[in-house]
């Protein structure tokens, strides 16, 4: 026979499921991230956030599942994970429990590249809009399932690349950023001129001049996308300038005479 009293230790698993129970019993919001069989996420990367009727935010969790009570009214509640956001307008009241249903049919891509470069991911299967990353040799992100159009670019080149992003996976692409080394050096009486040169590099393409960047060694190395170039030196008052090719597999070398 069970006694009616219950006394439970804190080491008594029974203890969690029931701290569980009451947390649910005291609120009228029961948050739940449904997520793809087989991940696992830290409490960090799931975030929650509850703006009241007027927008301002009055709750900013994070967790898989959280337990709430506000006052009655309506409320905007938006699930983030990664690039995934999910929003439901609720109706609460004071004392009935909501047990919103928030499913993500995300998975998590990683793109590896060769080299640094500035990110366009674009999704072709959801209304979500694109997202960047800058600068970067690497992507790693969650995002939701479905095909997304890759575009890295580097010195004003860009490639374009499809990947299909399966739920609860993950999603690997591998992009060769095919680039050239490049050397500038500015000579003077056929000697290297070791003083300050800035360089501008402009990339020239169907009748248009990109500019590239900007160097200040009077030796200077780049790495660029094999094409045609120009490359603007500048010391004192001396100002000259060269257009060249840059082809894969070949031995780049540009020097300007500054005399």
């Amino acid at each position: 026979m069970t006694s009616p009293d219950l006394n439970l230790s804190i080491l008594d698993p029974r203890f969690s499921s029931l701290n569980e129970l009451t947390a649910a019993e005291q609120s009228n919001l029961l948050l739940q991230a449904q997520l793809p069989d087989g991940v696992e996420l830290p409490l960090t990367a799931i975030k929650w956030r509850i703006d009241n009727s007027k927008g301002v935010p009055v709750r900013q969790l994070q967790g898989q599942e959280q337990a709430v009570q506000l006052d009655a009214g309506t409320y905007k509640v938006q699930l983030s994970i990664g690039q995934f956001t999910s929003t439901k307008l609720l109706s609460i009241k004071a004392d009935v429990l909501s047990k919103p249903y928030f499913k993500a049919n995300i998975g998590h891509l990683v793109i590896e590249a060769n080299h640094s470069a500035d990110w366009l991911i674009t999704s072709l299967s959801t209304a979500n809009p694109s997202f960047a990353v800058k600068a970067s040799q690497e992507v790693d992100t969650w995002v939701p399932s479905g095909f997304y159009e890759v575009t890295p670019a580097h010195s004003g080149v860009t490639r374009r690349q499809v990947v299909n992003v399966l739920a609860g996976e993950v999603n690997t692409l591998t992009i060769d950023i095919p680039l050239v080394e490049v050397n500038l050096i500015a000579v003077e009486n056929n000697q290297p001129l070791f003083k300050p040169v800035e360089w501008a590099v402009f990339r020239l393409e169907k009748g248009e001049r990109h500019y590239i960047g900007s160097y200040y060694q009077h030796s200077q190395g780049i790495t660029v996308p094999a094409g045609y170039y120009e490359v603007v030196a500048t010391h004192a008052s001396t100002v000259r300038s060269r257009q060249f090719w840059v082809k894969e597999n070949t031995s780049n070398k540009i020097i300007l005479a500054m005399d």
